[in-house]
């Protein structure tokens, strides 16, 4: 940089001065050339102005700066472990959190600097003024019209309050109605069914009536299940659940307890209980915390910060807690706040199972825990950082890690929070003084070296600076809009000669958009994370069903819009219950078969957290012989049973009976009883994939249509003696579900002579397979 280049905008000149000695030119590549600037790049600054569509500083950054020109041309160089990563100009890659914004931030900075009234960010891409790249395009070009418009709003800043060209297309998107949307919600959030007063409350009520109910339903129990299960998709703590697997991870020395039923008499039922859930209550205490957090609305920066556990009466037994009180020591679901002697506690960071869960070894020191603290809580994959493969024979010098940018683009940012973890060793247990390897980068985080007299509680120290990063907020923020929507964000689109690039590009930044509102609203709530539940709830990200009168383009930009997807195996066991009142299994001491990965759980795309750590959402034939399998078995459980209970306690069948044939012996039809049937089959189609629909509407006719085909072939089956009268054995309905008391044998329900339990069965069955009722 010459002299006779200087600061922008007042820079201080001991500022300017430090960056002149410190970066000097800013470098570039020797070749390739940037895609023609978009349309509408001009010196538009003002952006709606003049009756223009109004264009933000940072869609223009991205359109007219960052994708025809950065990303193709200049990021080749001006990157961390590029040609020109001594610069001042050294750019983030698209795969980075936020890389548009720091990347636009970084870009502002540089273009303080001018030479004779012109920025340096425009005379050196044009060559103006000596450029380690080269010309990299033409003064007055349509890039250096864009430069020049960048610069001009680095100046003017516009502010767009509505995006109009951005928001239109969402106007054609159909959503859901508010009763169905709190169906939905409700089903995910507390995996039952609304009431018929919280039904009417929504439809009269209108959204502010649906929020307020979202938000009750946020302070019930089942809530925090599913809560625990999106964070354990992510932690994979539940590894640990089985058998003695927690506890034996602890260092019996330390926790000279850990097993201390084994003291208990043998056949004490004191001894049973504490077998049964000391393990699994040790190894969920991670989930546990984060439920607590929440449940009980302090900040969410607490998950990492809380100078406490939480603990029911076993772990603080395991844990030697002394400072809880509990009301009932036997009981497994009282959660308090405590403290293990003698540790500086730093929320999940010092909990045993993430420790465990995230193992280090003697040459990974850390590294791997560093790794995932910045991709769970700071929304950051380190290994994406890297824009190509290693290549272990161009190492330079002594030390890589430390020295050669292919290693240090990444190190950079593992190793000093590496170092924070010094203390706890590969088992996760506590090391007093321990070292740290001087020819690694010092323990800290970002900048910030960890200072000798913090070293004791040295994750105390990172875990509150790490909350304080704006990315621990997109991370939450991230976390709970996959599990309400099921997909994670979608990735920056990079290749612009995909044919989908402009819409997923469109969608991209629609996306964007609205997560930046959810992570404003959660910061500005004190980080309450049921503030941003209603939002996702109400939005079209959650509620759209489809769109009318889109053209191509506008189908492909909206094409990842929407909740609809698979359910996991969690959630459909719980609609089954919801639904029909019971699980699926015929007895209650019975395994749960899609809860239960002995079963079905992994078949039907579930996880195990240990050698199954991602879930399957696409089905394939596997899951899809399991759905029906269900409905079968289901179907043929059912009928029986609702068909031999009172009417008034009926979740499926209130309006007929079994005595309810829908001809006579002759073939004429019995109107009252045809009525019935097709009450009864319009209100399971409500019940069961919760669509309201008239009388004779094709669903319900054709629902209809089966019962009878059903019922005359099964009629005349039993007739000429090729069925049996007798349901099948385990079809029949002997019993109390719960109880597994004998009923009465006026109240049993074993014969089907004319064929309706049945013809019921197959009715339930066609509507429990649906896909409607396997998918959200």
């Amino acid at each position: 940089m010459s002299p006779s280049a200087r600061p922008r905008r007042g820079l201080p000149r001991q500022t300017f001065l430090v960056c002149l000695l410190a970066a000097g030119a800013i470098a570039g590549c020797e070749d390739g050339g940037g895609d023609p600037a978009l349309e509408g790049a001009g010196g538009a600054s003002g952006g709606g102005q003049g009756g223009e569509a109004c264009v933000s500083d940072l869609e223009f950054f991205q359109r007219e700066i960052s994708l025809p020109v950065l990303e193709t041309d200049c990021m080749s160089c001006h990157n961390p472990q590029g040609a020109a990563r001594d610069s001042m100009l050294v750019l983030l890659s698209p795969s980075e959190t936020n890389y548009l914004s720091q990347n636009m931030e970084t870009l502002r900075e540089v273009a303080a600097y001018e030479r004779d009234g012109t920025s340096i960010l425009l005379l050196k891409p044009t060559g103006q003024v000596d450029h380690g790249g080269g010309v990299r395009f033409e003064a007055g070009s349509d890039q250096a019209a864009a430069f020049d418009g960048l610069i001009a709003r680095f100046d003017d800043p516009v502010t767009c309050e509505v995006q109009r060209d951005d928001l239109e297309v969402m106007d054609k998107v159909r959503q859901m109605d508010l009763p169905t949307t709190l169906r939905q919600a409700q089903l995910q959030l507390s995996g039952t069914l609304p009431s018929a007063d919280a039904l009417d409350q929504v439809t009269l009520g209108g959204e502010e009536a649906l929020r307020d109910i979202v938000a009750g339903l946020l302070e019930e129990d089942a809530f925090y299940e599913q809560l625990k299960r999106w964070y354990n998709d992510h932690l994979l703590t539940d590894k640990y659940l089985r058998n003695e697997d927690a506890l034996n991870l602890l260092d019996p020395n330390r926790y000279p307890n850990r097993k201390f039923y084994e003291a208990l008499p043998e056949d004490s039922e004191d001894r049973q209980l504490a077998r049964r859930f000391t393990n699994p209550s040790v190894a969920r205490a991670p989930l546990e915390l984060i439920a607590h957090v929440v449940r009980s609305d302090k900040p969410f920066t607490e998950i990492l910060t809380a100078d406490y556990m939480v603990a029911n009466p076993y772990v603080a037994q395991v844990y030697g807690i002394e400072d809880i009180e509990f009301d009932d020591p036997a009981d497994e679901t009282e959660w308090r706040v405590g403290r293990i002697p003698e540790l500086a506690h730093a929320g999940l960071l010092t909990d045993p199972m993430f420790l465990n869960r995230f193992p280090t070894t003697d040459t990974n020191l850390n590294r791997h825990r560093s790794r995932m603290v910045w991709l769970f809580f700071l929304a950051t994959d380190i290994l994406k950082k890297a824009e190509r493969p290693v290549d272990p024979t161009q190492f330079e010098g002594h030390n890589p890690t430390m020295n050669d940018p292919q290693c240090a683009v990444c190190h950079e940012q593992v190793d000093p929070l590496a170092g924070v973890f010094r203390n706890w060793n590969g088992q996760g247990r506590l090391v007093e003084d321990a070292e740290w390897p001087e020819s690694l980068r010092p323990p800290g985080f970002g900048d910030e070296v960890l200072p000798p007299s913090e070293y004791p509680r040295a994750l105390q120290w990172a875990a509150t600076r790490i909350v304080a990063d704006e990315r621990f907020a997109i991370a939450a923020v991230q976390v709970i809009y996959e599990g309400l929507i099921g997909r994670p964000p979608m990735s920056n689109p990079t290749d612009q000669t995909d044919p989908r690039f402009e819409a997923q590009l469109a969608f991209y930044n629609l996306e964007q958009a609205f997560l930046r509102d959810l992570g404003d609203t959660f910061v500005a709530s004190g980080y309450k994370l049921k503030a941003i539940i209603p939002d996702i709830i109400m939005s079209p990200f959650y509620r759209a069903q489809g769109a009318d009168g889109l053209t191509d383009e506008e189908s492909g930009v909206l094409d990842p819009l929407g909740a609809a997807r698979l359910l996991t195996p969690e959630e459909l066991h719980q609609r089954i219950i919801a639904v029909t009142g019971f699980p699926w299994k015929r007895r209650v001491g019975d395994r749960d078969p899609l809860i239960n990965n002995n079963e079905m759980q992994a078949f039907y795309g579930g996880i195990d957290s240990d050698g199954i750590t991602r879930r399957i959402t696409e089905p394939n034939g596997i899951m899809a012989n399991i759905g029906l399998r269900m409905a079968a078995e289901m179907g043929c459980l059912l009928a029986p049973r609702e068909l031999g209970t009172d009417p008034n306690l009926r979740q499926l069948l209130p309006y007929v009976e079994a005595s309810f044939t829908p001809e006579d012996e002759n073939g004429f039809a019995i109107d009252e009883a045809q009525a019935a049937i097709r009450d009864n089959i319009r209100y399971l189609h409500y019940r069961i994939l919760g669509e309201l629909l008239p009388t004779d509407h094709p669903e319900i006719e054709a629902s209809f249509q089966l019962f009878m085909s059903v019922w005359r072939e099964g009629r005349t089956g039993v007739a000429q003696g090729l069925l049996p009268r007798d349901l099948p054995g385990h079809c029949q309905y002997g019993m109390d579900f719960y109880t597994e008391e004998p009923l009465p044998e006026e109240d049993r329900v074993r014969r089907d002579d004319n064929y309706v339990i049945r013809s019921w069965s197959a009715v339930i069955t066609y509507l429990l397979a649906d896909w409607r009722f396997l998918y959200q």
